[in-house]
């Protein structure tokens, strides 16, 4: 294979892979239309209430916050969707109306901290013991590996874009770079997927959770959009790997 077509295809992959990653790291930064559906993790609780209620035998009245506008931690009520990226988390209402915290660089999903700060106080113990022990109710896994994770995935991401600069250099040496900056932005990208993808696995668990007289707790944790984004980014990257390096081998001008 000519250098000259490898250097087209790795270029293809790396621009399809930049690309997918703009938009992951995109997500929950604000509430607007464009972002609020790109996300990490989702935490739903629109159906904990119910759990909570048949569980306890108490009553869920005002546990839900109905604004939009309401701060999230001020213990205000329960949203019903928790969405986290990997700057921001956001709190959103059933018509889709929400609210973010302020975006920070790694911003870790604490599943568990985020509804006890937004429950009212006349809730909180109930829900912290009605809550299972769980990878979900340990704040500390949950920051650190979330954490880490969005950090070898922003490394990543500048190993793969890295790439795509170098390789519109026609110099055998920048297709070598290229090709370092693909392969180590690779394996970057894979293990911050993995980590979130452990968290998310383990946090699901919850999902399967009955309290007393059948019903279900009512937490679901899935994955979102963004790290799907991730790994389709990751495989793109991975394929650009050997094309850079072919051309790094054949290329003549």
């Amino acid at each position: 294979m000519r250098g000259e077509h490898c250097v087209a295809g790795a270029t293809i992959l790396s621009v399809i892979s930049v690309i997918l990653l703009i938009f992951a790291h995109i997500g929950q930064v604000s509430s607007g239309a464009l972002v609020k559906s790109i996300y990490m993790a989702e935490v739903n609780v629109a159906a904990y209430g119910n759990g909570f209620q048949g569980g306890t035998n108490t009553s869920a009245s005002g546990m839900y916050d109905t604004s939009t506008t309401d701060l999230m931690g001020t213990f205000k009520g329960l949203r019903q969707y928790y969405r986290f990226g990997m700057y921001n988390a956001c709190g959103y209402q059933k018509d889709g109306g929400g609210i973010c915290n302020t975006s920070a660089f790694a911003y870790p999903m604490e599943p568990l901290g985020g509804m006890i700060g937004d429950v009212p106080a006349k809730f909180r113990k109930q829900t912290v013991d009605i809550i299972p022990t769980s990878t979900f109710k340990d704040n500390s896994y949950n920051h650190g590996m979330t954490r880490a994770g969005t950090g070898l995935i922003f490394v990543g991401s500048c190993g793969a874009a890295l790439a795509l600069i170098f390789g519109v250099i026609k110099l055998r040496l920048t297709f070598f770079i290229a090709s370092i900056c693909a392969s180590v932005g690779a394996f970057l990208l894979m293990l911050g997927a993995a980590l979130w993808t452990a968290v998310i696995a383990k946090d699901a668990w919850l999902q399967n959770v009955k309290v007393q007289h059948g019903y279900k707790l009512g937490i679901y944790v899935t994955a979102g959009p963004s790290l799907y984004l991730v790994w389709v980014a990751f495989a793109f990257t991975s394929l650009s790997c050997l094309p850079y390096v072919i051309a790094c081998c054949t290329y003549r001008k």
